[in-house]
């Protein structure tokens, strides 16, 4: 008895094994005609189609934001940062500020007007040796 269920057991792995590289088959052969089948001349020009779909580009170690449905509410897109881009500091620009701080600027306005950060005009200033040393 135990024999005979332990061949029904082979058996249907057996067949289950076959229906499975039937399946992977099947769905490599739809893949393979999938952009003949949605109207695009090559796969590449699906992928560029699918590619322009991507709304918003992860950004690396970071989780995309998920709209968060509340009951009884419909779910509503949360609003994007308004974080200012990250400016290039160049060794021009590094030049300009140092002239500006030398004619007495303040800080905060000289930051302002070169639209860098005032931790980053503080490093600029710093570099140039225009900072006075904490005793």
């Amino acid at each position: 008895m135990i024999t005979n269920t332990q061949k029904q057991i082979a058996a249907t792995k057996a067949k289950l094994e076959a229906l499975e590289k039937k399946a992977a088959a099947e769905a490599a052969k739809k893949l393979t005609n999938l952009h003949a089948d949605l109207g695009f001349a090559s796969r590449a020009d699906l992928i560029v189609a699918l590619s322009s779909l991507e709304s918003v580009k992860a950004k690396p170690g970071r989780k995309p934001q998920a709209v968060v449905k509340k009951a009884g509410r419909p779910a509503v897109a949360q609003k994007a940062s308004k974080r200012a881009k990250r400016a290039k500091i160049t060794e021009e620009l590094k030049a300009k500020v140092i002239d500006a701080v030398k004619a007495g600027g303040k800080g905060a306005a000289i930051a302002k007007e070169f639209g860098i950060s005032i931790p980053s005009l503080q490093n600029i200033k710093k570099a140039a040796g225009l900072t006075k040393s904490r005793k």
